[in-house]
């Protein structure tokens, strides 16, 4: 008689799936931060789970495309974003002198190296102005270049 133990039994080791999770939002802060590693932007996003509620943040840092924005000031506060990524993690305490505090909205961090950001409107008060005042508007005639038909060619079969 022949025992066999199979190792897959004894592993308990959980992978990850690689879920995304996209959320659509307004740009709550975005800071251009100096780390260990250089320079980076730590960007939190403020998005609603449900109507009438005070929303969740959505936190992640870069320092790639995201920090470039940033320092032109694109990343502006209220500005609407698409965010993409993986959930590395999810709080809603915080520790402040040794005592536990409840955060004001629930914080879902994503993984920095697969969060994707895609740039949406601008708050209104943030929009370049354009000036209608004073644009000439002018109309263009130019020739029709299609040659004319006689009637007899047009009646004519084509094979």
């Amino acid at each position: 008689m022949f025992l066999f133990k199979s190792q897959m039994t004894d592993n308990n080791k959980s992978y990850s799936n690689f879920n995304s999770a996209t959320f659509q939002g307004r740009i709550f802060d975005a800071t251009v931060t100096k780390g260990q590693y250089g320079e980076f932007v730590a960007i939190t996003v403020i998005t609603n789970l449900a109507d009438d509620t005070d929303g969740a943040t959505v936190t992640f840092n870069n320092s790639n495309g995201l920090l470039a924005l940033a320092k032109k000031g694109h990343l502006t506060k209220g500005r609407m974003v698409h965010i993409t990524g993986h959930i590395s993690g999810v709080t809603e305490v915080y520790e402040k002198d040794g005592v536990t505090q409840l955060l004001k909205r629930p914080r879902l961090m994503l993984d920095s190296n697969t969060a994707q950001l895609v740039l949406g409107a601008m708050p209104k008060q943030d929009a370049p102005k354009r000036s209608a005042q004073g644009t000439v508007v002018v109309k263009r005639v130019s020739e029709d270049a299609t040659p004319t038909v006689s009637e007899e060619e047009a009646v004519a079969p084509l094979f």
